[in-house]
């Protein structure tokens, strides 16, 4: 995490505007290409997810175990909770998740208020797909509005964005069109 003020100001204003950040080349290259390693053996399984779609899980949740780990360390948390001015952060929770080309694959308009009073603050993706695709586009808008936040395709494997969850914020995921699989560690920080 780079705590230089100019970076932090940059954060705080990403937030400010479009309740969302993007942070290229967010992990360590070694730390990814373990990560990589990892998810390119599987296996995945099935997820759906009620009213909203579905993808597939690592099973195994060998990676979502590391990144986890890796994004609970108290600087990471200090720094995320200065950039989205949110309240103390202690957990985080996720897993790694694919979709699939020629699938029905995808993720409907939601807002992860799903937690069972968990807490939920902010919402992670950490790109994984190693592989080029087209389609898998997340989208967050404002709610009842419909204004577009965010729209972001493909990016390179180890990139993040981070984005509040909040009642009148949504966001979605379209299915993957053509290519690879669209594989992202998807979890959230909650107090």
């Amino acid at each position: 995490i780079d705590d230089a003020p100019t970076v932090l100001a940059r954060a705080r204003a990403a937030f400010a505007s479009g309740d969302a950040m993007v942070l290229p080349s967010a992990l360590d290259p070694a730390f990814l290409r373990t990560i990589l390693a990892i998810c390119r053996q599987g296996p995945y399984v099935p997820e759906h997810i009620d009213k909203i779609g579905w993808r597939t899980v690592e099973e195994r949740d060998l990676a979502g175990c590391a990144l986890r780990f890796a994004l609970e360390r108290p600087a990471f948390l200090r720094w995320v909770e200065a950039a989205a001015g949110c309240e103390m952060l202690s957990r985080m929770s996720g897993v790694v998740a694919e979709m699939a080309a020629g699938t029905d694959q995808g993720l409907g308009w939601h807002n992860d208020r799903n937690d069972g009073g968990l807490g939920r603050r902010l919402a992670v993706a950490i790109h994984l797909s190693d592989a080029p695709h087209d389609g898998g586009v997340f989208e967050m808008c404002e709610q009842p509005s419909g204004r577009l936040l965010v729209r972001e395709g493909a990016q390179p494997p180890g990139s993040m964005i981070l984005f509040r969850i909040d009642r009148r914020l949504r966001h979605r995921v379209t299915p993957v069109i053509s290519g690879g699989h669209r594989r992202v560690f998807a979890g959230w920080l909650s107090v």
